[in-house]
């Protein structure tokens, strides 16, 4: 076990903005889209402790909300034209987390997006 002690993360959840655009866009099964819309993601970010989620959040939100437009739509025309600040709370919610554990023995693997 091993706490990356350079890391706090973001986790990522969509709302009701963001499903009912992906719903448009969806290309799985239907039986599929409702579990895919409900999938969350973690985004890793530079190490905080205790700060307010909303100056944490602000340098990362269009790099998170663009991720998920991608990931139902690689067609950026096709996006939605606001993508403020605003709009993405409107669209996810988000927690940080402070304190990651790594209790794998294997080294993690990255690949670059």
């Amino acid at each position: 076990m091993k706490e990356i002690t350079n890391r706090s993360a973001l986790i990522v959840c969509p709302k009701s903005p963001f499903k009912e655009w992906a719903k448009i866009y969806n290309e799985s099964p239907t039986e599929d889209l409702e579990q895919r819309l409900k999938e969350k993601h973690v985004y890793l970010i530079d190490w905080t402790y205790d700060e307010d989620i909303i100056d944490v959040l602000e340098p990362y939100y269009l790099k998170i909300f663009e991720y998920e437009l991608l990931s139902w739509n690689g067609y950026k025309s096709e996006w939605p034209q606001n993508r403020s600040y605003e709009s993405f709370l409107e669209w996810f919610d988000v927690n940080l987390c402070e304190e990651l554990i790594d209790l794998e023995t294997e080294r993690i693997k990255l690949e670059k997006l």
